[in-house]
């Protein structure tokens, strides 16, 4: 028997990842707001925990998992980067960038592979593949780092230079009549990543990834529902650790 793995929080992505363990053979616990963790703890021993939560709901979920599960948590949040992680002392975490949507009502959307790493990355990739996702496990830590910052870079960019452009606009609309805009934004994305993390990237390779990334979507939408918070939490954090982000301060003056 495999042990059973704890999903906390079941919402679209949540239910995603759910049927994919289950296709695997394994049981799923859900946490939700009415679960006592204390008590589901004394009686099982889960393979891992996946943090399904929403960006803005992160710490609160992360500060929840109990001492005993710390050995075996694994992420998935867009934004995400060590500093949210690192203070709570987990052993090893796995993280997965997820470059999948699921929305209410719509099957699950493939942009590229969703890359993984960690103890129980090959897990996640295994059973995404049962549901057809491909996703694929990382070989350092130095590679994750690199795919969290590509996929911070795409988010941020297309949703708050979405702000700025024709309502409906898509990733191809960006990339062919606003790349000035679009890379403005990612400079000042790409240099607050840089000051949150305390490493460098290389800014061309980043870019190839993200139009990579647009090319599996053309027709994606760039400002989708969230984007005026993630410019208001970029600027939060910009103004915090001293980074200037002009393309982000000019959009948020006219458009917030």
């Amino acid at each position: 028997m495999k042990n059973p793995i704890v999903v906390l929080g079941i919402g679209e992505l949540g239910s995603v990842f759910s049927r994919a363990f289950l296709k695997n053979n394994y049981s799923v616990y859900p946490i939700t707001r009415e679960t006592d963790i204390d008590e589901l703890t004394k009686s099982i021993d889960p393979e891992l925990i996946l943090v399904c939560t929403a960006e803005a709901d992160l710490q609160s979920a992360l500060k929840s998992i109990p001492d005993q599960w710390k050995d075996r948590v694994s992420m998935m949040q867009n934004e995400l980067l060590p500093r949210d992680w690192e203070p709570y002392g987990f052993v090893n975490p796995t993280i997965i960038s997820v470059w999948f949507e699921k929305k209410k009502g719509m099957d699950s959307k493939v942009l590229i592979s969703s890359p993984a790493f960690g103890p129980k990355a090959q897990i996640l990739s295994d059973s995404l593949a049962l549901i057809d996702i491909p996703a694929h496990a990382l070989n350092s830590e130095d590679e994750l780092l690199f795919e969290l910052i590509l996929k911070n870079l795409y988010i941020l960019t297309t949703n708050i230079a979405g702000l700025a452009i024709e309502k409906g606009a898509n990733v191809d609309d960006l990339r062919n009549h606003h790349i000035t805009l679009m890379r403005n934004v990612s400079a000042d994305v790409l240099a607050l990543q840089t000051q949150l993390t305390g490493r460098s990237f290389n800014s061309d390779k980043l870019e190839q990834g993200m139009i990579k990334a647009f090319e599996g979507d053309l027709e994606h939408g760039c400002m989708g529902r969230s984007a005026p918070a993630r410019l208001e939490r970029a600027l939060q954090l910009a103004k915090e650790s001293g980074v200037r982000v002009p393309a982000l301060e000019d959009i948020a003056s006219k458009y917030l």
